[in-house]
């Protein structure tokens, strides 16, 4: 299969979101950047860095005004008595590394250098005390996905070492996705005069070429208004709920903890074809954990969050990794 230039591939998906996103302009009222990267702990390897480009409907009563790829898409939804849904999409690329990022030559007992461009739809149903959302993506991992250009810019103009082994990657593949969430509450209380705090359990499973998984875990929150914004929170990859549309004039605030656990059966972040012989097998059983704290306007909000995982395949001398998570949406 002969793929585009990393340049051309990286213009080519920014060109398509653009037209997918330029007819819905009425509705795609939230648009948002998030940033994760390691520099939190200090290293590079593993999970080292993302960028995410999207928007979102502002909440509707239901379906009948969303574009038809999204009103197609809902229906892969189990029925609910929904208060309001959303719909939205997004380009996400994020890239993998070894421990090691200054060496010039293969390291089989690491994992792989790999990168991954993504051009995802969402659709979301809520309630004050249910919730569900999937995903549908499209993408490329490989030299394809312009993450070695992406992390030697960056790297060139912070103080940081610079990578030496993008030429070893996983080759290039295209991949398709699909995700499904849902969150349920478990108890909601008073925890001061204008301050509530909640627990709830949620499921997550990715059924793809990519990466597949089934995931269970349990969200705890403190905050305001918590019944308006429930389920904004998600385990999925890259994504941002919408916390401004029922903010208050003079600010809202979440502060949240979520833990999760799950299998998982294929990743190409691991397993994918690679110039050497590999000798890292995936670990299927994973675990992740994160806490984070939101504050929200009408107009605009900012998130930020701490998220650490148990080592992704063996051999893995680590216990754990981390990353940061930053994230600005604005209100157009």
């Amino acid at each position: 299969m002969t793929f585009l230039s990393n340049s051309q591939t990286l213009s080519r998906l920014s060109l398509a979101s653009l037209l997918i996103c330029a007819p819905f302009s009425s509705y795609a009222d939230q648009w948002h950047l998030s940033f994760d990267n390691d520099v939190v702990i200090g290293q590079d390897g593993d999970y080292s860095n993302g960028f995410v480009f999207g928007w979102q409907a502002l909440p509707q009563a239901d379906f009948t005004q969303a574009p038809w790829p999204f009103s197609w898409q809902q229906k892969l939804q189990f029925s609910s008595q929904s208060k309001t849904v959303q719909w939205g999409a997004k380009i996400y690329q994020r890239m993998w590394t070894p421990s090691e990022i200054e060496y010039d030559y293969p390291q089989p007992n690491d994992r792989p250098y790999a990168g991954l461009l993504e051009l995802e739809s969402f659709t979301g149903s809520y309630n004050e005390t249910f919730a569900q959302k999937n995903w549908f993506s499209i993408g490329v991992i490989g030299p394809a996905s312009g993450a070695q250009t992406m992390q030697e810019w960056v790297h060139r103009i912070t103080p940081s070492t610079l990578p030496q082994g993008w030429q070893y990657q996983v080759e290039n593949q295209l991949t398709l996705q699909l995700a499904y969430e849902a969150d349920v509450l478990a108890l909601r209380r008073d925890a001061t005069d204008d301050s509530q705090w909640e627990l709830s359990g949620y499921s997550h499973s990715m059924l793809g070429n990519f990466r597949s998984e089934a995931n269970l875990g349990f969200t705890l929150r403190w905050g305001d208004d918590l019944a308006e914004s429930f389920g904004q929170l998600s385990s999925h990859a890259g994504h941002y709920g919408q916390f401004s549309a029922t903010a208050r004039t003079d600010g809202s605030w979440t502060v949240y903890a979520r833990a999760q656990a799950g299998y998982r059966f294929n990743d190409l972040s691991i397993d994918g074809d690679v110039p050497y012989d590999s000798y890292v097998q995936m670990k299927h059983q994973q675990a992740r954990a994160s806490t984070g704290v939101i504050w929200a306007f009408p107009t605009w909000s900012v998130s930020w969050s701490f998220e650490v995982y148990t080592p992704e395949y063996e051999p893995d001398p680590n216990r754990w990794h981390g990353y940061g998570v930053l994230s600005y949406s604005f209100v157009l």
